[in-house]
């Protein structure tokens, strides 16, 4: 317990900031509007505008395609994605895999063929399925508080 006490903090300090920026990233673009946009030079603010009207037939035109199919497409990928990407999900379990993996090679040295399969059983269950449990219920709780 007091081995996970420290790094949970940092966790749960990270777990609320991913959520928070999820929903902020949403709330931008469902409320976008180009004259909250900032130009370091003030051309710039017309030469965007010009090339918005010949793509999109006006700055309003592109707001709306920003505001609604945008957002929705970030909001269906946030979605598909899960949580947190699998690839990270799979980079903070690398720790569990090579524990679980030197056991087993341990075990299969010494010919101990149930151990070996128990322990593979059991790291495949902790690593792929366990810390995505624990990931998934630490973010959907820091989205809540």
């Amino acid at each position: 317990f007091g081995v996970h006490l420290i790094p949970g903090f940092v966790l749960w300090k990270f777990c609320q900031w991913h959520m928070d920026d999820r929903r902020m990233l949403l709330q931008q673009l469902r409320g976008f509007r180009m004259d909250m946009a900032e130009c370091e030079v003030e051309s710039d603010r017309d030469f965007i505008e010009g090339k918005l009207k010949t793509w999109f037939g006006g700055v309003e035109e592109f707001e709306l395609v920003v505001r609604n199919e945008v957002a929705q497409i970030a909001a269906q990928q946030l979605e598909d994605g899960g949580l947190i990407p699998w690839t990270m999900l799979f980079t903070a379990s690398l720790s569990h895999i090579f524990m679980f993996g030197s056991a087993v090679v341990d075990a299969v040295i010494r010919a101990d063929w149930p151990v070996a399969a128990h322990v593979a059983l059991t790291g495949i269950g902790i690593s792929c399925f366990t810390d995505a449990i624990a990931v998934g219920a630490g973010l959907r709780l820091a989205d809540r508080i």
